[in-house]
């Protein structure tokens, strides 16, 4: 195959065409042709070429001959691959008379019979080159015989384009903003008491240790001069073994009594005081079976699961047919059953952005999403601060779908596909979520299920769908292009 360079000049003139030619006297041969299966690609280290030009709609006088000349044209460069020669009934028979007056470096040459059905494969090859990353390949035609490809008219076949595709677009959320932040410090304290009384003794066993905790839990929140305390209650349990009733006025009358023994210690309001009772912990004593390997598990759990039998009946049950399993339950699990939650509920006051830049990072659970959002507003978006609010965010909510989602973009600006997928998991199914979910597939190179996810975002309204769209195609194309 015959390729050679063409003079930078060549690239002036390419700016021209086609417009500029429309009045010129060779242009009607060139509008007589057309163009069929193009395909360019980088393969193996090449720029390949191959298209079918079309020549059944071309009249050729019979002294006539055409010279094409695909040309590939980049901003600093261009290359010419080969000729198609198209000759005249007269000329093609000279050729065959007289070789010697055939084009040397023709690719191809054929001799046109007008009025018929007639298609040339063109099919080239060149080292590829930086510059043909985004170049454009034209056909010249040389009707004169001169060579000169700077004055030839030309028209636009295809264009290469292996640029590097642009960063998606990327749909954030505003969360909601909390009408009142209501917020909560929980915690379990493990009171004990005098067998079958409830009256609290501060200074009997380890009391003092337990009792210390909902005291430090109410204080933390009493002196946090940003929150308001709503509600002090005390939740108390009883363990399953003895009758029910028993254990009905045990639960309730310690949390009572484990109330009042707090409130005293303050001088809060009484009505924000609280209490009351589960009076077995049966959930409890299911949480640790299931985490078990007791071998009779599914039997026990079949047992608590029992809706048809009362509490004393599945105690006496659970007894009578795991006497040693029930011996070690009573042991070690029962007296963990035996406590006192407590949870101390406030209202946080709203704060300013510049109050929330400093208090998220002390205490982020005072902030709501909707205030650390409207601090990342004031950053650029991807940056490292953006991301990092992005990310304290989902951390201080990790159910909530809105951080989540945002958490996912803000992964996906930082090219962390396995980090915004989990966040992903989480996200619900808005169509804020469908987009984030299109761009970590077309990421993926999974282009289908990116473009499924795209249309459903854009027929709910989500403006970058059409761009992500956009970039979606042109990943596929380049794709196509480098083979």
């Amino acid at each position: 195959m015959n390729i050679r360079h063409i003079a930078l000049g060549l690239i002036a003139a390419a700016a021209i065409a086609p417009a500029a030619m429309a009045g010129q006297k060779n242009q009607t041969s060139l509008q007589a042709v057309k163009f069929a299966n193009i395909d360019m690609a980088r393969e193996s280290g090449e720029m390949k070429i191959y298209f079918d030009l079309d020549l059944t709609d071309l009249k050729l006088k019979r002294d006539q001959q055409i010279i094409y000349t695909p040309i590939l044209v980049g901003e600093n460069d261009s290359i010419a691959f080969g000729k198609i020669v198209v000759n005249g009934r007269n000329v093609a028979l000279k050729e065959e008379r007289e070789p010697g007056r055939r084009i040397a470096d023709a690719t191809t040459t054929v001799r046109r019979h007008n009025g018929t059905s007639q298609t040339v494969n063109f099919n080239a090859a060149a080292t590829f080159a930086d510059w043909m990353n985004y170049s454009k390949l034209y056909l010249a035609e040389d009707v004169c015989g001169c060579g000169d490809l700077q004055s030839q008219d030309r028209i636009p076949v295809s264009e290469f384009d292996n640029r590097p595709a642009p960063k998606p677009s990327m749909t954030f959320v505003t969360p909601k903003a909390e009408a009142v932040k209501a917020r909560a410090e929980k915690g379990s304290a493990f009171v004990d008491y005098v067998v079958n009384k409830t009256n609290i003794l501060p200074d009997y066993r380890g009391n003092r240790k337990e009792i210390a905790k909902i005291v430090a839990t109410i204080d933390l929140v009493k002196n946090d001069p940003n929150v308001s305390i709503t509600e002090i209650n005390i939740h108390g349990y009883a363990s399953p073994e003895g009758p029910y009733d028993n254990n009905t006025r045990l639960a309730n009358g310690r949390a009572a009594s484990l109330k009042e023994y707090v409130r005293s210690l303050y001088t809060l309001p009484e009505d924000i005081f609280t209490s009351n009772a589960t009076p077995e912990d049966w959930d409890g004593l299911r949480r640790l079976v299931e985490g078990s390997d007791l071998k009779e598990k599914q039997e026990i759990l079949a047992l608590i699961d029992d809706t048809a039998m009362d509490p004393d009946a599945k105690d006496h049950e659970i007894r009578r047919r795991f006497p040693q399993t029930y011996q070690f339950m009573l042991k070690n699990w029962y007296p963990g059953l035996r406590h006192s939650d407590y949870t101390v509920s406030y209202v946080v006051r709203p704060f300013t952005v510049d109050e929330t830049k400093e208090i998220m990072y002390k205490s982020p659970k005072q902030v709501s999403l909707n205030e650390m959002f409207l601090v990342a507003q004031t950053m650029e978006p991807g940056s490292q601060e953006f991301n990092e609010i992005m990310d304290i965010a989902v951390k201080t909510y990790p159910d909530d779908e809105t951080a989540n989602l945002n958490a996912a973009c803000a992964a996906l600006n930082e090219q962390n596909w396995d980090k915004a997928d989990s966040y992903l998991r989480k996200a619900g199914n808005t169509p804020e979520a469908s987009h984030a979910r299109g761009v970590l597939a077309m990421n993926r190179g999974q282009y289908d299920e990116a473009e499924r996810y795209f249309n459903e975002a854009r027929e709910a309204g989500i403006a970058s769908a059409d761009t992500n769209l956009q970039i979606l195609e042109r990943l596929r194309r380049l794709a196509k292009q480098n083979r």
